[in-house]
């Protein structure tokens, strides 16, 4: 509701009619999250018109916030208790976040089971003092908003706020608290001028807005005010573009919705079942699921493999100018944060600060892994698609030509026939594309020449950034055991040794009498020997059949050495 539509409600009113009128006029006046001159400029108008003086609807609105905030302490306050046991079960499932995927698929969003989990996790960033913001991209009518609003079935309301637009210095001059929230834009476009996006981005990075006005006094003097809104806070907002302003995409995660024609076929198929009665969807219960938002903990989580995570990365093939991974890292850190906070019931304290292990990394890598190397290599499942269309082009064209040396491109409209897309569509993922150094864009007028960049992959399993969880655990020397967020598997990594000094080479029926130790340290003293024998020259072949040490008397045996410290990833045997 804006203050238009508030300003017609109050043309007829009148001082009898006032009191039915107020609470829903308060109501939309805090979702509307007007200024304050705006605020005051209704309440100037209902004086005119009633004759209720400006300090009693001032009084007025003030009791009507503090109830706000009461109710929403009150909703954290007063859950039931069999939601709150619900919730305590949750956070003992190894499953949960597969439960939360599942229930999203149960409300009615077909496919996208990575982008429910990590648009969960995202909102339940907004407990830590990092919330993790995104944008939804795909085509128009490709279900970024209903995802939006499905994922917020889990949230209980305090968690976050809706708008479809804001005026420029709302932020500034809102009662609204958004501390610890996300704020929810339909559409990029409700950010529409670049004093919001300051705003935006202020809160976003700094975790709060300080801003400094001048105010008349009732005396007629102008002073200065310092007026502040604290976070941290998060975004969520759509957008039909693959690329928007630097800024903001370095602020944000972006998940890309399925806009394929088959994946459109199946989401038919479902709302067809649906509408027939034959949707065989489960009933969600949406009040554990905020029992369990407001249960958790508001405690440190400590990362102790962090270092290795840095170290394994995927790091040789990322480009000479990757400062937004700077941003990029803590923001996937703090999704495993987010991840050991769901599972709290089951996970280690020391010292106050809760321990994150490897199955939180698993997790939150089986969700984010992706997302987050499209946002940092500006890669897309469509920026990927208009790259090898315009391949395609390209040699269809220098087959036709028959090697005469000519140079070729094609053009958008080229690749929109290709792939079948509209011209629109094309057009709009031809800049990421070009970003992702996927293809070469050359303007001439108001025409764009696309080239092929042939050594840039066109597969998206080429573009690695996270090490596999599988990795981190043998580089740790931990083994790994969980339940995959999206197909609910239960998944085991087990430690695998190279042949190294202290690896057991396989018993014999010559060698069986001797001990596990004693096999390793003969192993150990043996290879040493050989060494030695070979840099001397001394070498002498063995004859055919002879198994070393196994005719050597006991007192003759090489005695126990110790192996070498073993590395990381790595057991001693």
């Amino acid at each position: 509701m804006t203050f238009q539509d508030l300003l017609k409600k109050v043309e007829g009113v009148k001082a009898e009619t006032l009191p039915a009128l107020l609470p829903e006029l308060f109501a939309g006046i805090y979702g509307a999250g007007l200024l304050d001159t705006e605020r005051e400029a209704l309440f100037l108008s209902l004086k005119k018109k009633t004759g209720v003086s400006m300090g009693a609807l001032r009084r007025d609105w003030g009791r009507y916030l503090a109830t706000r905030e009461a109710q929403a302490r009150e909703e954290e306050a007063a859950l039931p208790e069999d939601a709150l046991e619900a919730a305590r079960e949750l956070s003992q499932d190894p499953a949960l976040l597969h439960r939360a995927i599942r229930a999203m698929g149960a409300l009615g969003v077909v496919g996208e089971e990575e982008n429910r989990g990590l648009l969960y996790l995202a909102f339940l960033s907004a407990r830590t003092e990092r919330p993790i913001s995104v944008f939804v991209k795909g085509r128009s009518s490709s279900g970024k908003s209903f995802l939006v609003e499905t994922a917020l079935t889990l949230i209980p309301p305090r968690g976050y706020y809706k708008l479809t637009s804001m005026s420029e210095k709302a932020l500034v001059y809102t009662d609204l608290d958004f501390s610890h929230r996300h704020l929810l834009l339909y559409e990029e476009d409700g950010l529409a001028t670049e004093g919001i996006l300051y705003l935006v981005r202020t809160l976003l990075s700094e975790g709060e807005i300080r801003y400094l006005t001048t105010e008349k006094t009732p005396q007629g003097k102008m002073v200065a005010r310092e007026i502040h809104r604290p976070g941290p806070t998060g975004l969520i907002t759509t957008l039909t573009k693959g690329l928007t302003k630097e800024d903001n995409e370095t602020r944000t995660i972006s998940l890309y919705m399925n806009d394929s024609k088959e994946h459109t076929l199946r989401v038919i198929e479902a709302q067809a079942l649906r509408e027939g009665g034959l949707w065989a969807g489960e009933e969600v219960d949406p009040l554990p699921w905020h029992a369990l938002y407001w249960t958790l903990p508001q405690k440190e989580v400590v990362v102790p493999f962090a270092p290795a995570v840095q170290r394994l990365l995927h790091a040789q093939d990322l480009p000479e100018d990757l400062t937004r991974l700077r941003r990029d890292f803590p923001r996937f850190l703090t999704l495993v944060k987010v991840v050991a906070l769901l599972h709290h019931a089951r996970r280690e304290e020391r010292e106050g600060r809760i321990v994150a292990t490897l199955e939180d990394y698993a997790l939150a890598y089986h969700l984010a892994a992706r997302p987050l190397t499209r946002s940092v290599r500006n890669i897309s499942p469509q920026a990927l698609k208009v790259a090898a269309a315009v391949r395609e082009v390209v040699r269809e064209k220098e087959d036709r030509a028959k090697g005469e040396g000519q140079e070729f491109w094609a053009t958008p409209s080229e690749v929109a026939r290709v792939l079948r897309w509209g011209k629109r569509t094309a057009y709009k993922w031809v800049d990421l594309a070009e970003e992702g150094g996927l293809i070469e864009v050359r303007t001439e007028g108001n025409r764009k020449r696309l080239y092929p960049v042939e050594d840039a992959p066109l597969e998206e399993a080429a573009f690695r950034l996270l090490p596999e969880p599988e990795t981190l655990a043998q580089e740790l020397g931990e083994e790994l055991t969980y339940v995959h967020p999206v197909h609910g598997g239960w998944e085991k990594s087990v430690l695998s040794f190279p042949q190294t000094a202290c690896t057991t080479p396989p018993k014999t029926e010559e060698n069986a009498l001797l001990g596990e130790e004693n096999q390793c340290a003969r192993h150990v003293h043996e290879r040493a020997r050989e060494e030695e024998k070979s840099r001397l020259g001394e070498e002498k072949p063995r004859a055919q059949g002879e198994v070393p040490f196994s005719s050597q008397k006991s007192e003759e045996r090489a005695r126990p050495v110790h192996a070498p410290r073993a590395r990381p990833g790595w057991r001693e045997v």
